[in-house]
């Protein structure tokens, strides 16, 4: 959608224009739903995250700031949204062990030998543990760094960097299977 048209949607929502608001619902319940989809794997509770997802836009867009780009700004709604429906599910990091081995670096010879297509990588992370899933999701398909990976959950950069090497070992061992 051009920036014109997300003006005029974004003005008729405010006004609570249900015309507008489908407008918009239909030009990206797609997108968010895809978004809700990567992080909770779960086709039901994507689509419900996303309608909430929907909800809030709906009761914040007087909110936004119209100098930032309203696709992002949604996108953040629906992924903040869905990262609430993982954290109901299941705690999302293991408890550390004090006396836990930390992970070894990857194998480089491994990784190089191991070429996955995208389709393949998406699937596998659907078979993940909730956390798992939710900081690879969020790290290779959302594009957030750990830094802001840790500040979305709340957590140390070092526990994030570290479920994500155990996601990702466990990633290459399901691919690998």
């Amino acid at each position: 959608m051009n920036t014109e048209n997300n003006t005029y949607l974004i003005d008729g929502c405010c006004r609570k224009d249900p015309k507008a608001q489908m407008e918009l619902y239909e030009g990206y319940a797609k997108r968010l739903y895809m978004a809700c989809f990567r992080i909770i794997g779960n086709t039901a509770e994507a689509e419900e995250a996303m309608q909430d997802a929907f909800l809030k836009i709906f009761t914040r867009i007087s909110q936004y700031d119209r100098t930032k780009n309203f696709e992002v700004w949604m996108h953040r709604i629906a992924v903040n949204t869905a990262i609430d429906y993982v954290r109901k599910q299941v705690p999302l990091i293991e408890e550390l062990v004090e006396n836990r081995i930390e992970p070894k670096e990857e194998d480089d010879n491994d990784a190089e030998e191991l070429t996955l297509s995208v389709e393949k990588v998406k699937k596998g992370i659907t078979q993940l543990a909730p956390g798992y899933r939710l900081i690879l999701t969020l790290y290779l398909f959302e594009g957030y760094d750990m830094e802001e990976i840790a500040m979305i959950l709340k957590v140390k950069p070092s526990t994030i960097r570290t479920q994500y090497m155990r996601g990702k070992n466990k990633l290459v061992e399901l691919m690998k299977g």
